[in-house]
């Protein structure tokens, strides 16, 4: 008798992050899964080998007890684009990040959201972009392509002063997720 693997949908959120390479995606992932409390650059770049799963649960404003998060850290290495099918399965919202001081990271950006996010008939409210800026001293507000203007845009860095925001924009995102995906 041969056994039959059907992929269930996760019981908690299945959050995707992704995005160029070397845009701190795994600094960020690390802070919001509360494996670490703040957001630390890294010593030195170490590329993630196809993806890395962290879970985590979190009290999301205005919803029943802990939910929980699995927060898949997608490596931006084009190679591993063969995985990236079994990868978007059951998911329920994208977080892209990436660096806009970085050339061609704005419109590689795009590509992105519509593998990841149009693929998946995702709604807007289901993606947040975290424009990640490595230099602490950035201020200024970043502008994504034109075709991701529905989509909210969250400027990131390594200042401590950021952390609250980030972590209040990701439960406020979080909770749409929580939302759409009917609320378990």
């Amino acid at each position: 008798m041969a056994l039959e693997s059907k992929a269930t949908a996760p019981t908690g959120l299945k959050i995707l992050v992704c995005g160029p390479s070397a845009s701190g995606k795994t600094t960020i992932c690390r802070f919001l899964s509360n494996e670490t409390d703040t957001l630390v650059q890294p010593s030195s770049y170490i590329e993630t080998k196809g993806v890395r799963i962290l879970e985590c649960e979190r009290n999301l404003p205005g919803r029943p007890g802990n939910q929980q998060c699995e927060i898949w850290d997608v490596s931006g290495n084009s190679q591993f684009e063969s995985c990236w099918p079994a990868i978007m399965q059951h998911v329920d919202g994208v977080v892209l990040v990436y660096n806009p001081d970085k050339d061609g990271h704005d419109i590689e950006i795009g590509d992105w959201y519509d593998y990841f996010v149009r693929n998946n008939d995702l709604d807007a409210s289901q993606c947040i972009i975290l424009a990640h800026h490595p230099a602490q001293s950035h201020r200024g507000m970043t502008r994504p392509p034109p075709k991701l203007k529905a989509v909210k845009v969250v400027d990131t860095s390594y200042d401590t002063a950021i952390t609250t925001v980030l972590q209040q924009n990701f439960d406020d995102f979080l909770v749409e997720c929580y939302d759409k995906k009917g609320g378990e």
